[in-house]
């Protein structure tokens, strides 16, 4: 793989770990702290992704044995049913394939659309546990948010940042303690959230005054499917 960064082997390899999902929750957790501050890592991380995605591609199919999945379907369920019993829950599978059949047509003609399962992300620190409940609607870019913990002193705020690969992070407005708000993801950002994060910073009053996070970074947690 090449990789362009100037991260350690250590970071290299947590980058590797990351992207395969072998980290433990608490390395996760502070590994996604750490790629909201270090653009390194994050281009690591792609660069990982890349990688890994060109192995796969590069992979050849392997046909198995003719007797495998018979073999598979025997240690689980047991041995074949005799044809005469077979008969009887034919009645029984016929109805089951039409109910399917159904539905299949159902969702190929139009005439139901698919739910979109919405995604989700739970903002935690080290220090406060949970602190902020993130619900994403990649079809209307809406965002739920409640801010569960941490919450500001007075003439300080907290604002929500949402982070890909290796781009500067992007504002999302500003949370209210104890109380779930509506905010609005750009448009550009609706279909490109698989491995994003969330985090949120310790603002002055009104929001960050440069359009990127200005204090402290209280909490982070990647953006997963519900």
């Amino acid at each position: 793989m090449t990789d362009a960064t100037d991260i350690s082997d250590d970071d290299s390899v947590l980058a590797a770990e990351y992207v395969l999902g072998l980290l433990s929750e608490a390395e996760e957790d502070a590994f996604a702290r750490r790629l909201f501050l270090e653009a390194d890592l994050r281009h690591a991380c792609d660069n990982w992704s890349a990688h890994f995605a060109a192995m796969a591609a590069a992979g050849q199919e392997v046909k198995p044995p003719a007797r495998l999945w018979p073999a598979i379907e025997e240690r689980v369920y047991g041995p074949p049913i005799p044809f005469w019993r077979r008969l009887n829950l034919g009645t029984a599978v016929i109805g089951t394939a039409l109910a399917a059949g159904l539905a299949f047509a159902a969702l190929r003609f139009g005439w139901l659309e698919p739910e979109t399962l919405p995604l989700t992300a739970q903002l935690t620190s080290e220090a406060a546990g949970e602190v902020a409940r993130i619900t994403l609607d990649t079809d209307t870019g809406m965002v739920e948010a409640e801010l569960v913990g941490l919450f500001p002193d007075a003439g300080r705020a907290r604002e929500l940042w949402l982070i890909q690969g290796g781009n500067a992070p992007v504002s999302l407005g500003l949370l209210a303690p104890g109380t779930v708000v509506a905010l609005t993801m750009p448009a550009a950002l609706w279909q490109s959230l698989d491995g994003a994060v969330l985090a949120i910073s310790d603002e002055p009053a009104g929001g960050s005054p440069t359009g990127q996070p200005t204090g402290a970074v209280l909490a982070t947690g990647a953006v997963t499917a519900s």
